[in-house]
């Protein structure tokens, strides 16, 4: 009984006037809300010789936290500037000597649409994707 009323304890505050967030139990949308079965997302890939894809991390992509950069993201490949991005990407992924970007050929800004239930569950390609620009890894101009 005590477990089933705590589960149940957060609707009360969807009845409130002035509800109160109190995580773990959480009304809060962000936690409680359904969710769209399909979701747009903003996002840099990578391509080895072989065409298997890295995700490019935020930190690469430009300054600021993940919501920041993808929120840019989204707000170049909206003004047209995608192209311009990439070849900015491409130059610190070929600057970059760690294993994960080392074998990198070329990197492509993308708006991808996937289930997010399939992905959660290990189908991790997209729906769809757009590929707004791509640019060539040139490792010839690094110091």
């Amino acid at each position: 009984f005590v477990l089933i009323g705590a589960v149940l304890l957060p609707i009360r505050e969807n009845l409130s006037r002035r509800p109160k967030d109190n995580f773990p139990l959480s009304y809060y949308p962000m936690f409680s809300s359904k969710r769209e079965p399909i979701e747009t997302f903003y996002y840099v890939v990578g391509l080895d010789a072989e065409g298997r894809r890295i995700q490019i991390r935020h930190k690469v992509i430009g300054d600021g936290g993940e919501n920041q950069v993808r929120r840019g993201l989204r707000k170049t490949i909206n003004q047209g500037r995608a192209p311009e991005l990439a070849q900015a990407i491409a130059q610190r992924v070929a600057q970059r000597d760690g294993r994960r970007y080392r074998d990198l050929v070329s990197v492509s800004v993308c708006k991808g649409k996937y289930s997010v239930d399939d992905y959660f569950h290990g189908k991790t390609q997209p729906v769809s994707e757009r590929v707004y620009a791509t640019a060539l890894v040139d490792r010839t101009q690094t110091p």
